[in-house]
């Protein structure tokens, strides 16, 4: 019971401590340049929150615990992303100052980064959202007015449209927590299968939504690992060798492909590797044009930040598409509805004013 409550505790810390990662990169380097050791910084920052009782003493304790037998990158584990380990799995070789260096790089990548998970959770969020309240409104719909209709009306008497709304809210009525239940269930299948789903139909269908803002989000923090990884002098085959160990199923899938290639006699430039569908086009033409370059790893490390905000823009651009795409629909099944309901109410209205209309005595 007392594993639990400590793991439990050690969870709730990292919930707290990767929202303000960012900061937590910075202060870390900051120290490491005023040459205080780094083991020295987060026994301090154990013994603060302790003292104050915050959720992060826990954490800070097992951080320290795992860094005595591993590295900074494996005690981060459940606070840092996979691409953040990655950075850190580089820099944290090469000594305290190349390590402060690396932890200010990573707190500005960081937020850029965060920005960006902000923008695609919204692209994701939003069409969900947009969806459930649309169904409400459809269930709504019918189980409380087309029951009323039906009574004064029988089905077979309404029109063409009317009789299809009556269809729909039928079988709405008789499986709308199906329905429901399985839209949930999909969505949950969806997410689990992004990081893990490997399989020539998936590559094709990483160039639609929704599947391409999961590919180019992992694409591009694969390309920002990789010119952290070479910004610190480890070669290209190397970085792609040292990512595999953080990446999901998924992009070990692509960074296998991609060393496949490099490795190939007649590859004449590294951008050809990187053509396995893990990035967009965008990224694969920039990353062409750096192996062209007189210096071909500079070019290459020059890409990695500076692409995130280019592809905050893309994933916006790509979730209005969607967003739009939906709006377009749910606005013509809500207007097929209205034509249904009007036309019945009509056609009821009709018969009602036939019932009243007193009949010529012959």
């Amino acid at each position: 019971m007392i594993d639990v409550v400590k793991q439990f505790l050690i969870w709730q810390g990292q919930m707290d401590l990767r929202a303000r990662r960012a900061d937590f990169y910075f202060d870390l380097g900051m120290t490491l340049d005023d040459k205080i050791p780094l083991f020295t910084t987060l026994r301090k920052y154990e013994s603060r929150a302790r003292q104050r009782k915050q959720a992060t003493a826990p954490l800070f304790l097992h951080i320290l615990k795992r860094m005595q037998t591993g590295s900074l990158s494996e005690a981060l584990r459940g606070v840092a992303a996979d691409s953040e380990l990655i950075m850190l799995d580089a820099v944290q070789t090469s000594g305290d100052q190349a390590l402060a260096s690396g932890l200010k790089f990573l707190a500005t990548t960081v937020e850029k980064i965060d920005h960006l998970k902000g923008v695609a959770r919204k692209a994701v969020v939003y069409p969900i959202v947009m969806i459930v309240v649309f169904y409400a409104m459809l269930y709504g719909f019918s189980t409380e007015v087309v029951p009323i209709l039906s009574s004064i009306l029988p089905p077979e008497k309404w029109p063409f449209l009317g009789r299809v709304l009556y269809a729909t809210a039928t079988t709405v009525q008789k499986y709308g927590v199906y329905i429901i239940l399985s839209f949930f269930l999909l969505i949950v299948l969806f997410l689990y299968s992004l990081p893990r789903w490997t399989s020539g139909i998936r590559r094709v269908l990483d160039k639609y939504p929704p599947w391409v803002l999961y590919r180019d989000f992992s694409g591009a923090m694969l390309i920002v690992s990789l010119s952290t990884l070479m910004r610190s002098g480890v070669s290209l085959r190397s970085s792609l060798e040292r990512s595999l160990r953080f990446s999901s199923p998924w992009m070990s899938w692509h960074i296998r492909e991609i060393l496949t290639r490099l490795s190939r006699p007649n590859s004449s430039t590294f951008g050809d590797a990187f053509q396995t569908g893990v990035l967009n086009q965008y990224l694969e033409d920039r990353i062409q044009d750096a192996a062209e370059r007189r210096n071909p790893v500079e070019a290459f490390v020059k890409i990695g930040v500076g692409s995130i905000d280019r592809l905050a823009a893309s994933i916006e651009a790509s979730a209005a598409k969607l967003n739009s795409g939906l709006l377009v629909i749910c606005g013509l099944i809500l207007g097929l509805m209205m034509a249904g309901f009007f036309g019945t109410a009509m056609e009821l209205q009709s018969g009602i004013s036939t019932a009243n209309t007193p009949q010529k005595v012959k």
